[in-house]
């Protein structure tokens, strides 16, 4: 199942606007306009999920349209920068699949190449598989 969090755009005094999730509050970015802000903040929740997947890390449940509006007004009081003669603005952004099942994958690689492969997962105390999806993702 797909979830979808709140991002919270908060108008800035000099323009633009700054983008918070409440739920996954690594997730901070801005854009100098509305379009550019949700680009921003699907670019940002992303980077954060993976993050999320790679440490291993429990999704948080996210709020309602009522919780992050009741966040978003006592953020809004603290914050310096926002701009208070703008509106709050509010929009769900999915987040990406972070489906980690095996999939069984057949490959060809000459015999010498999967020799040192197999000497630099050994080294590495890796599996043969996860050493060859860390190499290509570039981790």
């Amino acid at each position: 199942m797909r979830n979808y969090y709140i991002a919270v755009l908060l108008p800035a005094s000099e323009g633009g606007y700054a983008v918070i999730f409440p739920d996954i509050p690594e997730a901070l970015t801005q854009g100098d306009d509305i379009e550019e802000a949700l680009d921003m903040a699907a670019d940002a929740l992303s980077i954060s999920i993976e993050e999320y997947a790679k440490a291993r890390r429990e999704l948080p449940k996210p709020s309602t349209m009522a919780q992050a509006a009741a966040w978003a007004a006592e953020e809004r009081k603290d914050m310096r920068g926002i701009d208070p003669s703008r509106e709050t603005l509010y929009q769900m952004i999915a987040a990406p699949e972070t489906d980690d099942t095996p999939v069984r994958v057949t490959i060809s690689i000459p015999k010498r190449d999967l020799a040192r492969i197999d000497e630099r997962a050994r080294r590495a105390g890796l599996p043969r598989s996860k050493f060859l999806a860390r190499a290509a993702l570039g981790a």
